[in-house]
């Protein structure tokens, strides 16, 4: 419980730093953006309270009794009149007071900044600084409103606002005490502290709604009328508690940042990731060592097995590699175990998508999709394989691309991709060929842009009729291992796609005599392309490449395949 006290602690702490800060620097805005936020929501309350008065008025031929005795002697009819008037004039004051918070909120969030003087330090950093200070000034104005409300109900209702202050003091001892006993439950309430504490605050309005019910049929309560804005006053209450605890830990988690935009002699460094959390437990020498043998033995069936395990790059953030050697009983065998840290699960998922469904894949055989305290582990076996240097890497990697676009995509994987991913010809658009040629300016050959953009729907249906091939992206040094006969197989499929036929294939082999034999080595494996010229497969790779040129801001490169790309299409 010690720990979650002090989480709790820290996140005060933190709240009243900031406190010190603006009421020292922004006293008066301070004070005005609280109280105006304080007067908003009663202002509201009043608002939305008044119109339902009125329903009730009309609904009866008189003034009911339980309305104050001022109310009595101005009749129906005019009451109506008078709470219709009431309740819009409440509302727009709602909205003033509200726009008098986000005008005080920005001029103190100004003055802040300008008093600190600080150089851009990140992207966005007047949204951050603003948000920030609102999320403050919100929480102080909460814990005004809340404390209002209960004083409110203590002087005319004091059963249920004793009951309501009971509740909430078992909700937060509950809360912390189950958190430090529970790593799941203090997990989630990290996570989503937002819903938790929006469950313990319906369950509290629902509790008082009971309370106040068996009060007026078992007890002596007040009049119906206390016993309505007291309930109203609840509702407020604990749905203003459950904000008040999303953004306290909202401002703690903006801590770094809030602390070197407001606080002068402090700089912004961004937390590392902490090394408990993700893999990294896992990388620990005696934690590997027992996690990967608990693997093996399942993997080999047996506990009488010899084992070497070591790292090796595949170049990858947030990817670990582990290369296993083991000696049973009958014989020797060795394996790849691959750990995705907790931020890529969204690779390992793609990758056994894939792994899991395409079949004749150039793939190293995996054996294993598995999960190890939490995280994503994909096993291959690489026995009788070797791992490819940087140098046979980029040698094999053509024949490797043209082996893997002789894979024909199974119909459920295209279906399954093009659901949930545009294809190229959906991605090349106008637009970003119409800011290349701005960009370049005097420097582009504005008549073959102006023809590129002319040509560019008889160019996406040129590319939509491709038969379509599988893509892996961003191939490494240490992701192609190579057999005894010489064929390569893939190790990473974390980055893969469909696309039409060509795409990824390399500029410059398109111009030379191997690209005729690469079609014939496809066209041998894939019945579907025999009668596609090969200057649509060429199309296609030119169109790729342009599209990967653009997304790196190489405009000038980009644009020097302009020339080439029409004279493709113009062959088709």
């Amino acid at each position: 419980m010690t720990s979650t006290v002090y989480s709790v602690g820290r996140a005060l702490r933190w709240s009243v730093t900031l406190s010190r800060k603006f009421m020292r620097v922004v006293p008066w805005l301070t004070l005005l953006a609280v109280v105006s936020s304080v007067l908003s929501q009663f202002f509201m309350l009043a608002g939305f309270l008044l119109p339902l008065k009125v329903v009730l008025l009309l609904g009866s031929e008189t003034v009911p009794v339980y309305f104050p005795s001022v109310f009595q002697d101005v009749g129906r009819d005019g009451l109506v009149v008078f709470l219709s008037i009431a309740s819009v004039c409440f509302y727009l004051t709602h909205l003033l007071t509200g726009k008098i918070v986000d005008i005080s909120a920005t001029s103190a969030c100004k003055k802040l900044l300008n008093r600190s003087k600080k150089l851009a330090i990140f992207e966005n950093q007047q949204e951050i600084a603003s948000k920030g200070y609102a999320r403050y000034s919100q929480n102080l104005a909460t814990v005004g409103f809340v404390s209002l409300c209960l004083m409110v109900m203590a002087w005319f209702y004091p059963d249920i606002a004793i009951f309501i202050a009971i509740y909430i003091t078992l909700c937060v001892l509950l809360v912390c005490i189950v958190a430090s006993y529970s790593n799941s439950f203090h997990t989630k309430l990290s996570r989503e502290l937002s819903s938790v504490s929006r469950l313990l605050g319906s369950l509290g309005f629902l509790l008082s709604f009971a309370y106040i019910v068996l009060n007026h049929l078992l007890g002596s309560p007040p009049g119906i009328l206390v016993s309505v804005i007291s309930l109203l006053l609840a509702r407020q209450t604990f749905g203003r508690l459950a904000t008040f605890a999303k953004d306290i830990q909202g401002l703690y988690g903006q801590k770094s940042q809030l602390r070197a935009l407001f606080f002068h002699g402090h700089t912004f460094s961004q937390k590392p990731i902490s090394r408990n959390q993700g893999f990294w437990p896992l990388v620990v020498p005696e934690a590997r060592d027992a996690w990967i043998a608990e693997m093996l033995a399942e993997i080999v069936g047996s506990e009488n097995f010899e084992s070497d395990t070591q790292w090796f790059d595949i170049g990858l953030p947030d990817i670990v590699c582990y290369h296993v050697k083991v000696v049973t009983g009958d014989g020797r065998f060795e394996y790849v175990m691959k750990l995705f840290n907790s931020n890529r699960s969204a690779w390992a998922k793609h990758e056994a998508t894939l792994l899991s469904s395409q079949r004749s894949l150039p793939s190293v055989p995996i054996i294993k999709l598995d999960l190890v305290k939490g995280v994503h582990c994909h096993i291959y076996d690489v026995t009788g394989l070797k791992r490819c240097g940087k140098k046979e890497t980029i040698d094999q990697l053509v024949k490797f691309r043209t082996r893997l676009m002789s894979t024909t995509p199974q119909s459920d994987m295209v279906s399954l991709y093009a659901r949930s991913h545009p294809m190229l010809w959906q991605r090349l658009d106008q637009q970003s060929i119409i800011r290349m040629r701005d960009l370049l300016d005097r420097l582009a050959d504005s008549d073959a842009v102006e023809q590129f953009l002319i040509r560019l729907n008889d160019i996406k249906e040129t590319l939509r009729f491709l038969p379509l091939a599988l893509i892996a992206h961003d191939i490494r040094p240490g992701m192609l291992w190579k057999s005894d006969n010489g064929d390569c197989f893939l190790i990473n499929w974390t980055r893969w796609s469909i696309e039409p036929i060509g795409a990824k294939l390399p500029v410059s082999v398109l111009y030379e005599p191997s690209f005729t034999e690469i079609i014939e080595d496809i066209a041998s494996e894939r019945t579907d392309i025999s009668k596609i010229e090969s200057h649509d497969i060429r199309l296609a790779a030119l169109i790729s490449e342009f599209e990967q040129r653009l997304q790196r801001a190489r405009y000038a490169e980009a644009h020097a395949l302009v020339s080439k790309i029409l004279l493709a299409a113009k062959s088709a």
